[in-house]
């Protein structure tokens, strides 16, 4: 099979995390620079085998877009365009929240609030 990747998305940082190859399971990856994920995208998806990305999109607590929605949907156009592939809106409320929770700073909180998203996912996928 292959694998799915998670993109937290953010103006200065970029959380990235990784499926197993049977997606089921989420694990955190790394941080990126805006800059890093347009020049090396296309290589870890190649290395990764990854066939589907899935997104953060910031919601507000009542489900509705806020501010920074508009940016994701043009980050989302912008990741479909370099990858070829899928970019599916997932959401992500709380998964920040949880991430400084589990993590005690923030040294990895993006990475593990795209794991966060990237498990709740792959948990909805299964059942």
């Amino acid at each position: 099979m292959s694998r799915i990747l998670a993109i937290d998305y953010g103006e200065k940082r970029i959380g990235l995390a990784l499926s197993d190859e049977e997606q089921k399971f989420a694990f955190e990856f790394e941080i990126w620079s805006p800059e890093q994920i347009i020049t090396e995208l296309p290589h870890l998806i190649k290395e990764k085998n990854i066939s589907k990305i899935v997104l953060g999109n910031p919601l507000n607590m009542s489900g509705q877009p806020t501010l920074k929605t508009a940016e994701v949907l043009d980050f989302q156009k912008k990741i479909r365009e370099i990858s070829g592939l899928e970019v599916e809106l997932v959401d992500e409320r709380l998964s920040s929240k949880m991430a400084e929770n589990i993590s005690g700073s923030s040294k990895n909180i993006d990475a593990l609030a795209a794991q966060i998203f990237l498990s709740n996912y792959l948990n909805k996928k299964t059942n």
